[in-house]
């Protein structure tokens, strides 16, 4: 009888010391769902960040790409709720406003929802926020500072050039997606406060550099002074040099450009000074969102609005620079970011992140 009390005890010990291992060792399992292409510059700077992050919090990652596709995001999402096993978070980007159709789809479920990069309107927020559901599982939104990032540029651009009176063309992205949107909004308003630089026309080249040499090309054979090009990512910024180039133009020289994204393309071509004035930074997003998980998870306060300080005006030989060159996020503290030592959060998103 003693034996058999004795082995009873030992073996609910040994049960209560692997259930509580096994609950220290559990792991959030997360999904995020990437508009982009995996091969894509931003996309892909994204992906590692946000692989890094995951790697030093022991978060279980899964990344699924959209392709530039948004309805295939909401196949993904589809495909991911109908297995038996759901992650515990998403992080959506709300590009082209796909989260209007996501989140209805999501509050049958019990997921945390991560909104980066693109929010919702504010009265779609307040509305959500009326929801018992969202109050418990929309988890606050990481969004940079486009409009800032987009006037920033713009003024770097023709600080670039002397200041010189001239004219100028913008190339947006795309006419739904609210990074594009107010990144555009941000360039105008500079032009528009420069009463002796004349903005001609914006054109909207979808974030792809084979339609933004077109559109550059025709922008050129009705604007030939042309002096600043404004592009509202690398890709476009590429497409738009090749055809400033073809008509004869020299990048840096007698046509300035300025642009958004951080591939190891546009640093050399800025570092060079083909490109006049570069921002980015914004990749972090997703990587700075794991670390929110890691600490919601964690049961630690998360502050009410997280604009993140992730846009940088990036000059050649800056420390900032370097980083993106030697790509060593395994070097970041993310354990230290998720505890806010590092959180990158400000309370206001009036301000340009820096």
């Amino acid at each position: 009888m003693c034996r058999k009390l004795i082995l009873w005890c030992v073996v609910s010990i040994y049960m209560m010391f692997s259930a509580h291992v096994h609950a220290e060792q559990a792991q959030p399992r997360v999904l995020f769902i990437n508009p982009g292409y995996a091969t894509e510059s931003f996309w892909q700077d994204v992906d590692e960040y946000a692989n890094s992050a995951a790697s030093a919090l022991n978060i279980d990652l899964t990344i699924r790409h959209a392709d530039r596709n948004h309805f295939a995001v909401r196949q993904i999402l589809a495909a991911t709720l109908s297995k038996p096993t759901h992650p515990d978070y998403i992080i959506i980007v709300n590009e082209k406003l796909a989260a209007k159709n996501l989140l209805p789809i999501l509050r049958k479920y019990p997921i945390y929802v991560q909104l980066i990069l693109n929010d919702v309107d504010q009265q779609t927020k307040t509305k959500l926020f009326q929801d018992p559901h969202w109050q418990q599982y929309l988890l606050p939104s990481i969004i940079p500072n486009n409009h800032s990032i987009g006037y920033a540029i713009a003024e770097a651009m023709v600080q670039a050039g002397d200041n010189a009176p001239g004219e100028a063309v913008m190339i947006s992205g795309d006419l739904t997606t609210p990074a594009s949107v107010q990144r555009e909004a941000g360039g105008k308003r500079f032009f528009v406060e420069r009463s002796d630089i004349t903005l001609h026309q914006v054109v909207h080249g979808q974030w792809n550099e084979s339609i933004s040499q077109e559109q550059m090309h025709t922008l050129l054979q009705r604007y030939p002074n042309v002096r600043y090009v404004w592009t509202a990512n690398d890709h476009m910024a590429f497409g738009a040099m090749k055809a400033a180039r073809q008509a004869g133009k020299t990048p840096g020289d007698d046509i300035y450009f300025a642009t958004v994204n951080t591939s190891e393309r546009v640093l050399s071509l800025r570092e060079k000074g083909d490109i006049s004035a570069l921002g980015g930074g914004h990749f972090k997003a997703a990587g700075l969102a794991l670390s929110r998980i890691y600490a919601h998870d964690k049961g630690w306060p998360l502050p009410p609005q997280c604009a993140g300080q992730l846009f940088h005006l990036i000059e050649p030989g800056s420390a900032f620079f370097l980083q993106l060159r030697e790509q060593a996020w395994d070097q970041i503290s993310f354990l230290n970011m998720a505890k806010g030592i590092e959180s990158h959060c400000h309370s206001t998103t009036t301000q340009m992140d820096n």
